[in-house]
């Protein structure tokens, strides 16, 4: 391993950090340094403006972290001979006889956010859904269509798609939004819509509104990569796929770690899961036709992550009878009013655990009081890890 004269690595991190996926990611890398450094980092960007080109192979380079590289690229870092992790490759990467075709690499499984969004509407009874494209017909905008549409399928339902853009469309929004809007117009209502990525996801709430299609009531909007920015200031706030960019910086910092030091690698390519859906504004429990159990889902959403509710909490405020509740919500939901607000629970805490850094006592009593312990064995029930191995796991920090 070439390093400093302090005996230092020095570490090359080439990351886009335009996108959120990206910071998280090279903060993640960073986090996994300080811990288990002391490192060299320096970092490179893709097209920053002012940015100075760095000689490679003057720097004394002990390893490198790349996101995406051109085949000459590719080639330059592979002739390095120093150990490389990718991350986010695209498959024109993993080719066989490309330069880098055998380095391990840490990305996320594009399908399985397919798969997440599709669960989530499923489970809040919606029974219409959409997907809008991005524009450039990126790999990972497809696996996550294809696993959109074929989790729908396995439920027994379709899936309206919104891509195929002309040239004119890809460079601008004002060209392609009178389609956009057509296509919203023409969707049944309620339909839940997911959108490849937060960008995109923007647009469709911006066409629903000059559209006048309300949202959540009408068109349900989900995005992905959270990025607070783009989330926070949209109007109704969005709701986005949380992607755990953070701990796969750390992933592909720990195997960069061993493979400059000459230890073993338990798992050179690592494929990690979407964490969880940030529910805001644009997303609800609209979707139901019938007022009753509608107005019994939108109370358990607002009520049930801040006080202990019970079923006959429900059934008043839904204002029909016992009977008629959980009988509507074993056929339009699959689950009993209990499971509900459990689930619903159990999602604000992995929230919380995922987004802060409250005890888990805290937690538990933010959560209506719930006894510590009880809550405990419920949540490593429903996802088979204790509280505090989950938050080991997935805790993401904020965006500064």
């Amino acid at each position: 391993m070439q390093q400093t004269d302090k005996g230092m690595p020095t570490v090359i991190i080439a990351a886009n950090l335009n996108l959120k996926g990206g910071r998280s990611g090279c903060r993640g890398f960073l986090d996994y340094a300080r811990s288990h450094g002391p490192w060299r980092c320096l970092l490179l960007t893709e097209g920053r403006a002012g940015e100075q080109l760095l000689t490679l192979k003057r720097l004394g380079v002990s390893g490198i972290s790349v996101q995406n590289l051109s085949r000459r690229d590719a080639a330059l870092v592979a002739s390095m001979k120093v150990p490389v992790v990718l991350r986010e490759p695209p498959p024109e990467m993993l080719v066989p006889g490309q330069p880098l075709a055998d380095a391990p690499y840490v990305k996320v499984d594009s399908y399985g956010v397919g798969v997440l969004a599709a669960n989530y509407y499923l489970a809040r009874g919606y029974r219409s859904f959409a997907y809008v494209g991005e524009t450039l017909g990126m790999y990972w905008a497809a696996d996550r269509r294809r696993g959109f549409e074929d989790t729908l399928g396995k439920a027994g339902f379709g899936c309206a798609v919104y891509d195929k853009f002309s040239k004119r469309e890809r460079r601008s929004w004002d060209a392609e939004r009178p389609r956009m809007i057509r296509f919203l117009q023409k969707l049944p209502k309620p339909t839940a819509i997911f959108a490849a990525m937060d960008g995109r996801a923007r647009l469709v709430l911006d066409a629903c509104a000059e559209a006048g299609i309300g949202v959540p009531e009408e068109i349900a909007v989900l995005g992905v990569d959270d990025d607070p920015i783009l989330c926070e200031s949209s109007v109704p706030t969005l709701s986005s796929i949380r992607m755990g960019s953070f701990r796969r910086g750390q992933a592909a910092a720990e195997i960069l770690d061993s493979l400059m030091h000459g230890r073993s690698v338990r798992q050179t390519n690592v494929v990690m899961e979407p964490l969880s859906v940030v529910t805001r504004e644009s997303t609800g429990y609209d979707a139901m036709r019938d007022p009753v159990i509608a107005r019994a889902l939108r109370f358990i959403h607002s009520e049930a992550v801040r006080w202990r509710i019970g079923v006959e909490d429900v059934v008043q405020a839904a204002g029909g009878s016992r009977r008629y509740v959980e009988l509507h919500f074993r056929k339009q939901l699959n689950a009993s009013v209990r499971d509900v607000i459990l689930r619903t629970k159990l999602e604000h805490v992995r929230a919380l655990l995922e987004e802060s850094n409250l005890s888990i006592g805290e937690i538990a009593r933010q959560c209506g009081n719930m006894n510590e312990s009880h809550l405990a064995v419920l949540f490593k029930k429903a996802t088979g890890l204790s509280m505090r191995d989950y938050r080991k796991r997935n805790r993401e920090p904020p965006d500064d």
